[in-house]
């Protein structure tokens, strides 16, 4: 552009140089720096068609003739390249996941600007839904469709820059929403409790007097149903809530409905996370993720298995037992070390009896956030019953295990709700070899009766 520009200059052609914006299929405008502010004096019909308005009257402040965008606006890139003399090309956000530009300004060093955009929202609505699709794709010669919820959602974490998903189930016995299946960002469990996505998906279901079946949150269960909230600033209702838990955007969708519906939970730290861009692309693929949960339900899959402890974030019983039986037989065969560290709150009856189930649940969240700070990516967590813990180590010798047992101890010593009722943890470490073939086993060996599991 530049050697173009010189090439004019020099030709004497500088009178051609308006006739070229004329026909530059792109949004322009012009006008003057006023003290701290831009004022748009021109504007061709593109940025008129582009802005969906006639705009009759100018000159007008750059903030006002762009008011008509949805969200937060950020004008400062603009701002900064019409001060700049000569040209400048940068990427411009005007709003976050809502309207992305390649913005081309020329200042000429004093008060003048002019500025032309092309924008580049579609073109990266397209970018991502043709990853996403490349995605599904390869996933389905991987995975049945049960396999497939728990990929495809490390797949929105992974490419739509989403911070945690999951799946709630309505549990009519137990009256509440509960996490289902293996969909969790593990790394969110580590934040502190208002801050934990699961916690934060407990405390939305009991908004405006629920937890009901047939609503969570703002979100009515009914097929077709979608809540989206772009930017947590402009929602008075929910603002507080996201905030105190550190969420800027949010989209929940339905995916089953009847005796056990079920919904999709997507949280983003990011502002705009679910605007314009990923609200497109999501919409996009729903069917992929309606036909998967309806498939999962015809094989009693996705509202039965609970496989992760909504509490916790650790693996549920049902669960751990499953895994904890496929480790045993892969340590056998390759031939690897294999740990577990158990840790039981003797005294949780106590607990219970002075503060309830939520005193239980509170006991447990704690000792489990500082259980996930030491587990590597290899290392497997589980809760057994009320009182206990579990934390299975691949690759790890009795005297590994004995140091990770021994920071554990350390890091849980003081954490009962109630200052008056110190908590009585006992933390044990032991090696499994071969002469046992099912967790039950192992669970006697450490002086423990195998929890049965509730009925629900």
């Amino acid at each position: 552009m530049s050697t173009i520009g010189e090439w004019i200059k020099s030709s004497g052609l500088q009178e051609i140089s308006g006739v070229m914006l004329s026909f530059m299929p792109m949004p322009q405008m012009a006008g003057r720096i006023l003290g701290d502010e831009l004022v748009v004096e021109e504007v061709n019909d593109n940025l008129r068609e582009f802005l969906h308005e006639s705009i009759v009257e100018l000159p007008k402040s750059v903030e006002n003739l762009f008011s008509g965008i949805n969200g937060p606006r950020d004008m400062l890139p603009l701002e900064e390249s019409a001060r700049v003399n000569g040209w400048t090309r940068r990427k411009w956000s005007v709003v976050k996941g809502e309207c992305e530009l390649d913005l081309i300004c020329l200042g000429d060093g004093g008060d003048h600007f002019l500025a032309f955009f092309d924008d580049r929202t579609p073109h990266e609505v397209y970018s991502r839904l043709i990853t996403m699709k490349e995605r599904i794709l390869f996933l389905l010669n991987l995975y049945d469709a049960k396999g497939m919820i728990p990929q495809i959602l490390i797949e929105l974490i992974e490419h739509l820059d989403v911070d945690w998903a999951g799946i709630f189930v309505w549990d009519g016995v137990r009256r509440s929403w509960i996490l289902s299946g293996e969909e969790a960002n593990p790394s969110e469990f580590t934040q502190e409790s208002h801050r934990n996505p699961v916690e934060f998906g407990r405390r939305l279901s009991e908004a405006r007097g629920g937890p009901f079946g047939h609503q969570f949150g703002g979100l009515a269960v009914q097929d077709g149903s979608h809540w989206w909230i772009p930017w947590s600033a402009e929602t008075a209702e929910w603002e507080p809530l996201l905030s105190e838990a550190g969420f800027e955007s949010l989209f929940a969708g339905v995916l089953l409905t009847g005796g056990n519906p079920a919904i999709l939970l997507c949280l983003s730290r990011t502002p705009g996370g679910f605007a314009r861009i990923n609200r497109d692309v999501l919409e996009t693929i729903w069917p992929v993720f309606l036909s998967l949960a309806e498939r999962n339900r015809a094989v009693s899959g996705i509202t039965k298995l609970y496989s992760r402890d909504p509490v916790t974030g650790l693996y549920a019983q049902s669960m751990i037992s499953s895994i904890m039986k496929m480790e045993m037989k892969r340590a056998k065969r390759y031939r690897y070390p294999l740990s577990l560290i158990s840790i039981r709150v003797s005294n949780m009856e106590e607990i219970k009896a002075k503060g309830g189930i939520e005193a239980v649940d509170e006991t447990a969240q704690r000792i489990s956030r500082q259980i996930l700070k030491v587990m590597r990516n290899v290392d497997i967590g589980g809760r057994l019953g009320e009182e206990t813990l579990l934390l299975l180590l691949p690759h790890t010798t009795i005297e590994g295990a004995h140091i990770v047992s021994g920071r554990i101890s350390s890091d849980i010593s003081d954490m009962s709700p109630f200052p008056g009722i110190p908590l009585a943890i006992e933390v044990k470490a032991m090696a499994i070899d071969n002469d046992y073939s099912a967790p039950e086993a192992l669970f006697a060996r450490l002086g423990y009766v195998w929890p049965e599991e509730t009925s629900s």
